[in-house]
């Protein structure tokens, strides 16, 4: 059996400088890094992850738990945190938080830490973990937080409509009152912060009305889109809290005889790929996903690897980027 001593012979290292190559280590040299893993590969040699964890009291593993991965949302993030995870030498698992009880959390106690999404019925579990939630507003946890910039990429979307001439704005995207809800979310905050950029202009905006509620899925926007193309309010321009939503409400607009963006521009949220095939291109604002995945894991490791410390909880925001295409062109 090849060992850690064989490879580091062969890259010219110690045992010890292997096995932190191996694993990533930031203290290692590129070169050395490199080193080490053309050894490694040319030996043959493969990682024992049991004796790993043993000797170091670690599983190099990171447990990222969702309530599900349908969508692209949810799956675009996972993979963005999966490769940050493998880049720094560790393995990802994926947990469904909705099929959580009381006695099923040997993964976690496996798992050197947790990173979660929309999974409240996991809190007492992340209380008691190194653990870091996105999308989590909630300021009473107080757990590490990396939030999509909900807030302020909602203002730009809604500026981006006012300085194409929008002068009639709806909200699309959602079917619960925002100044209502107890624990606001990111759909919250987006139309919290949308309606507010429209008042700052001086556009009218009526809250029973121009809040255009459905479902938060594409079959939800394309039912909106459908009834905004009926209805008696003529909108010039339409942002929608997500982008699945955009896309439906797209749909939507087309069957009703409602062109974009010649009748009316339409804005989405999140930056997904899907948006650059729709028929116009979606205008969107994109998240930084990897920059979520990257600061949530940067977060995690501090308590993986210091779990003596007590660290104050931190709340991050990620940036933004407009892509502006055919749905807001004129």
């Amino acid at each position: 059996m090849v060992t850690l001593k064989d490879v580091g012979e062969l890259a010219g290292v110690t045992a010890t400088t292997a096995s932190a190559a191996l694993r990533g280590k930031d203290y290692v040299k590129p070169e050395t890094m490199q080193r080490v893993k053309d050894a490694a590969r040319r030996l043959g040699y493969k990682t024992n992850l049991s004796g790993r964890s043993l000797r170091s009291g670690r599983s190099d593993t990171i447990t990222f738990l969702t309530s599900g991965i349908e969508g692209d949302y949810f799956s675009n993030l996972a993979m963005c945190v999966a490769e940050a995870v493998h880049e720094r030498g560790s393995h990802m698992l994926i947990e469904l938080s909705r099929y959580l009880t009381d006695d099923n959390d040997l993964s976690y106690s496996f798992s050197d830490g947790i990173i979660a999404i929309n999974a409240p019925r996991a809190v007492d579990i992340l209380r008691h973990h190194p653990a870091v939630l996105l999308e989590n507003y909630d300021t009473n946890l107080q757990i590490d937080t990396v939030n999509a910039p909900s807030d302020a990429g909602s203002r730009v979307a809604v500026r981006h409509l006012i300085e194409r001439g929008c002068k009639r704005i709806g909200i699309v995207g959602d079917n619960r009152d925002p100044s209502r809800a107890i624990i606001p979310g990111s759909r919250d905050m987006r139309m919290r912060a949308a309606a507010d950029e429209i008042a700052k202009a001086g556009l009218k905006f009526d809250v029973k009305k121009d809040f255009i509620k459905c479902a938060w899925s594409i079959d939800g926007g394309i039912e909106a889109g459908r009834a905004i193309a009926k209805g008696r309010t003529k909108y010039d321009g339409l942002y929608c809290l997500n982008d699945g939503i955009a896309i439906g409400v797209l749909r939507g607009l087309a069957d009703g005889g409602v062109h974009v963006p010649d009748d009316v521009l339409v804005i989405g949220f999140d930056g997904l790929s899907q948006g650059a095939y729709t028929v116009p291109t979606l205008t969107t604002v994109a998240t930084d996903f990897k920059g979520m995945a990257n600061s949530a894991l940067t977060l995690l490791m501090r308590r993986i690897e210091h779990p003596d410390e007590e660290f104050f909880p931190q709340t991050v925001s990620v940036g933004y980027k407009l892509i502006e295409r055919e749905s807001t062109s004129r």
